[in-house]
C-alpha cells in the first residue's frame, strides 16, 4: 500500500529495502523489465510469441539504463556479493537481497529471507532465474546467513542444470576476462 503521504523519509527506507513488499513473481517481472531493453511485459502461462509479448509490453526503463543495470549485473556475479552464482561456461549476472522479516510487526533481526535475482546469458538475457530461502541458517558456525552466501548458489545449481535443456549454449569466452573499472 502507498502511504497517504510520502515523506523523505520513505525514499530512504526504501532505498534499503524498508517499507516495500513485492511478490516474487513481480520481482522476477522487474528484473526481466531491466534486463530486456527496459520493457515490462505482463507474465502469462500461456504460449504466445515474442511479437504477441511485445504488443502489450510497456516501456518502463530507457536502453542505457537496461544496458547499464546488465552490466552491474554481471559485475556482482563476477566480483560482488552475487559471486556464488557464477556457473562456468554460462555468464550469469544478479543481484542478492537480504531481508529482515517482519515478527508481530516489527523486523526481526535473527529472521531473515534471503533471494538471489539471476538473468543468463548476460550477452542477451533470456531467463530470470529468482531463489528464496526462508529463514536461512548459516552454513558454518560464526558466519552469516546473508543472501551473498546462499541464495546465489541456489540459483547457480538451477543454471547449471536447466541451461542446456533450455538450449543455452556454453560459452568460455568470457572466462578469466578484464573487468572494466570506470563506467559511464
Amino acid at each position: 500500500t502507498e502511504p497517504k503521504v510520502w515523506k523523505q523519509v520513505h525514499s530512504i527506507t526504501i532505498a534499503f529495502g524498508h517499507g516495500v513488499s513485492t511478490t516474487p513473481l513481480q520481482t522476477a517481472v522487474g528484473c526481466a523489465a531491466l534486463m530486456n531493453g527496459g520493457y515490462l511485459i505482463e507474465p502469462t502461462f500461456l504460449t504466445r510469441t515474442q511479437d504477441q509479448a511485445m504488443s502489450v509490453a510497456k516501456k518502463v526503463v530507457s536502453d542505457k539504463t537496461s544496458e547499464s543495470m546488465r552490466y552491474l549485473y554481471a559485475l556482482n556475479a563476477e566480483k560482488g556479493s552475487g559471486r556464488n552464482a557464477r556457473v562456468p561456461g554460462y555468464r550469469v549476472g544478479g543481484k542478492t537481497g537480504t531481508a529482515e522479516k517482519v515478527v508481530n510487526g516489527r523486523y526481526s533481526k535473527d529472521k531473515n529471507f534471503n533471494a538471489f535475482v539471476a538473468a543468463f546469458p548476460m550477452d542477451d538475457p533470456q531467463y530470470i532465474v529468482l531463489t528464496i530461502a526462508d529463514e536461512p541458517k548459516p552454513e558454518k558456525p560464526g558466519m552469516g546467513a546473508t543472501a551473498a552466501s546462499n541464495a546465489g548458489a541456489m540459483a547457480a545449481n538451477i543454471i547449471r542444470r536447466s541451461a542446456s535443456m533450455l538450449g543455452v549454449k556454453p560459452d568460455f569466452s568470457h572466462e578469466n576476462g578484464a573487468t572494466l573499472v570506470s563506467y559511464q
